[in-house]
């Protein structure tokens, strides 16, 4: 009997083929039993090595044909990858030194798609697996984002917030509350900064919620703010044009424009502003007020300025006629604005004054007396 070698050489061949497939699969098996193992709060040294070992047999089970298109494969694949970008995080905070941010991006480009296989796997077999998987984690980053605003660390809730929203986009899904509550901790952590005029880690922070969170106007304005306090004009205008193809009836960003201009000493750019906030609602009271105050200490500097012109300078006429026209524009705000807040002090004071300098002392003396009860 001849001896078929063409025979041979294929079953030794479908041999070859049925050793690799248990191969492969005996990978994720492999990275699967790891992945049972890992836990971010083992320590960073065992997580970094367990995570590196399953890492190693996920990426021969993802380029072999027979486990290329499992969902399981995938699932542990999302979740190593995951990992992998969990624990460069561990390590720059234990070093002090930034993650390379190309690794990062490759990490979680693989994980996501990854995730989206076994989201998109029509028999749905491991989606509540990855499920678990994420929504422990975010809602871990979630309550620990709490107990960070209740202890009054802002900045740190804020950053926690975001981390809770950024894992829920790996299901492709959103997270409402996170997104309000890290709104809420940006604009105290932004507050805070901006007092200590720290511009660039107010930015920093802003611009990291914008993109967990874009289109939000909340956030769009405290950009905008961020920008007008730290005096560039030209990098709120982006922001600022992007919050009003929004919302372009927004009163709190023509608010926001007008209060930043004021401070930039930019007279007519704050009056344009403030007068916008109050023409889409009259009864603005937070505009009424600082146009109000706005008018007055613009209409005192046009007098002292007037005050310092040579004699006979054809200028005088003008600016006092201006200061004045101002003085009664003044006036028309802040008396509304004293009818919703009768025991504001320092209006009352703008208002005496005001009237004063207009020589109308029936006036000045009421208010006067109104100051003067409060004090009692």
């Amino acid at each position: 009997m001849r001896i078929n070698f063409q025979l041979i050489i294929a079953s030794i061949f479908a041999a070859q083929i049925g050793l690799g497939a248990f191969a492969q699969k005996a990978n994720v098996t492999d990275a699967a039993l790891l992945m049972k193992k890992y836990n971010p709060m083992a320590g960073l040294d065992a997580s970094k090595n367990l995570l590196t070992k399953a890492k190693a047999f996920i990426d021969i089970a993802a380029v072999n044909t027979e486990t290329a298109g499992s969902a399981k494969m995938h699932m542990y694949r999302g979740e190593i990858y995951f990992g992998l970008i969990e624990v460069a995080a561990m390590e720059s905070a234990s070093t002090g030194t930034k993650p390379d941010e190309s690794i990062i991006k490759e990490y979680e480009a693989i994980a996501r798609t990854s995730f989206n296989k076994v989201l998109e796997d029509p028999k749905k077999e491991f989606i509540q697996d990855i499920q678990s998987f994420l929504n422990f984690r975010s809602s871990m980053y979630f309550n620990m984002a709490i107990s960070a605003y209740e202890t009054k660390k802002y900045d740190m809730a804020t950053q926690l917030f975001i981390g809770a929203i950024q894992v829920k986009t790996f299901l492709n899904e959103k997270y409402p509350d996170a997104e309000v509550n890290a709104q809420l901790s940006l604009s105290l952590t932004v507050d805070s900064l901006l007092n200590a005029k720290s511009y660039d880690n107010a930015l920093e922070i802003a611009k990291q919620v914008n993109e967990a969170i874009p289109s939000n106007i909340d956030v769009l304005i405290s950009l905008v703010n961020i920008y007008l306090q730290k005096g560039d004009v030209v990098g709120s205008e982006g922001y600022l044009n992007e919050a009003l193809a929004i919302d372009p009836m927004n009163k709190q960003l023509y608010y926001v424009l007008g209060t930043a201009n004021m401070d930039l000493k930019e007279n007519e750019k704050a009056e344009k502003a403030l007068t916008k906030a109050l023409e889409i609602d009259s009864n603005y009271t937070d505009a009424q007020y600082q146009l109000g105050a706005h008018l007055y200490n613009w209409a005192s500097q046009l007098k002292y300025e007037a005050g310092q012109l040579a004699e006979n300078d054809p200028s005088y006429e003008y600016m006092i006629q201006k200061a004045t026209n101002m003085q009664y524009r003044s006036l028309a705000l802040l008396e509304k604005y004293i009818i919703i807040k009768p025991e504001d002090k320092g209006v009352l004071d703008i208002l005496r004054k005001t009237y004063s300098k207009l020589n109308n002392i029936e006036k000045a003396d009421e208010y006067k007396k109104r100051i003067e009860a409060l004090k009692n």
